[in-house]
């Protein structure tokens, strides 16, 4: 089902709740789609997907694309990367074709950028939104300003925002840097792009030895089927559904009258999903607010003489001393995930102690190359997220 409907149908009562009068009428609408979906989807034929049984959220659409970008023959040839900076070239030639494969590092979570891919004259920065979630802060900006950290030079630097159906990035995102991507941006979709590479690009080229691999790619493209309704096990379904919505919207004019009324039904959607999304920004920010506050204030009873770094409903911690010139943070934050994390990103040029990584290993099992080491934990596991903060503090301040 589409993730959009999925979203609005979880947060209606409470859009309502709030005032949002003007949406009623598209509420009962949606609500009689649901209702008319569910009928039909249990007369849908058997069918099973293992991407599908395993719920994969962003980060598991991100870990899937990374494991075929890194695919490698056995004559050190990238074939899949190629095969994907191919299409890019075809989509946008103008910036990308110069783009040659020679020693590729292939990350996801790394910097918390979705996919970046390191090479040695350039990097290309990969923005998942499968699930359209909302863009962060400036996000965009600080993953650029971490790739130019590493070495790069912002003509060398590349970024994909990949969107379920061509959605662009907020504008806030790219912070100072809009303009300067012009001619090195690209927005590719899910439910184009990716599916008809993988379909026509990559799965006809898998050699027939490579069973796994060619098996991944077949359950990957029939999950991303699955997400836009593509699939043609549904047909039935879908012309269903279909038919539901011409009546509703007395789709009975020329094709430019119908044209008209589904576009402007697209146009109520995608502003009504925009007022949803900020209503889970608010309503993720109350949730998380009490809690922080309380851990901050518990904390700093317990460390007095500690520096601390709260930010109001997003991060909580200390500045802890390693040594007479070494000092670490270590907090709790959320930036599309709750974790807890040692990191060095506040304090210019320098390195995590190796000693912390080693004290913390068990503790704290993710980790890039430099200045952070972390673990994730359920949205909304509190509990388990300051448990995991008050035992690497007690590590590492205990004499």
């Amino acid at each position: 089902m589409n993730n959009e409907i999925k979203n609005t149908l979880d947060f209606i009562n409470k859009v309502m709740q709030q005032g949002q009068k003007e949406y009623k009428p598209f509420f009962a609408f949606l609500q009689r789609f649901e209702e008319l979906r569910k009928k039909t989807e249990a007369k849908s034929p058997y069918h099973i997907n293992v991407i599908d049984e395993l719920h994969a959220n962003e980060n598991a659409h991100s870990r899937i694309l990374a494991k075929l970008l890194q695919q490698k023959t056995v004559y050190n040839r990238f074939e899949i990367l190629e095969s994907f900076i191919e299409y890019m070239t075809e989509q946008k030639s103008a910036s990308f074709y110069k783009l040659k494969i020679e020693s590729p590092i292939i990350t996801q979570e790394t910097e918390r950028i979705d996919l970046w891919i390191r090479d040695k004259t350039y990097s290309i920065i990969i923005e998942n939104k499968i699930h359209y979630a909302g863009d962060q802060e400036r996000r965009l900006e600080r993953y650029i300003d971490k790739t130019i950290e590493k070495g790069f030079s912002i003509e060398k630097i590349f970024v994909v925002y990949l969107s379920p159906r061509r959605e662009e990035p907020d504008l806030q995102s790219w912070g100072k840097y809009k303009n300067e991507f012009r001619e090195r941006y690209l927005n590719l979709s899910f439910s184009n792009d990716i599916l008809h590479w993988l379909k026509e690009k990559v799965l006809p080229n898998v050699r027939l030895k490579d069973v796994f691999l060619r098996s991944a790619i077949e359950q990957y493209i029939d999950h991303l089927e699955g997400i836009f309704d593509l699939r043609t096990i549904n047909n039935k379904v879908n012309m269903e559904l279909r038919d539901f919505i011409k009546q509703e919207l007395g789709l009975s004019g020329t094709p430019t009258e119908n044209i008209a009324k589904l576009t402007a039904k697209q146009k109520e959607i995608n502003k009504l999903n925009n007022q949803i999304s900020l209503l889970i920004d608010e309503t993720i920010k109350e949730s998380d607010k009490p809690f922080f506050k309380e851990w901050q204030k518990e904390s700093s009873e317990k460390y007095p003489d500690l520096q601390s770094v709260y930010e109001e409903a997003r991060r909580m911690g200390f500045i802890v001393p390693i040594d007479n010139s070494t000092s670490v943070r270590v907090s709790i934050s959320f930036d599309n995930q709750l974790y807890c994390q040692i990191d060095m990103d506040i304090f210019e040029n320098q390195n995590l102690p190796e000693s912390v990584r080693e004290k913390t290993k068990y503790l704290l099992p993710r980790k890039n190359n430099n200045n952070q080491i972390w673990k994730y934990f359920d949205r909304f596991d509190y509990d388990s997220v300051f448990k995991c903060f008050q035992e690497v503090m007690k590590t590492l301040t205990e004499k």
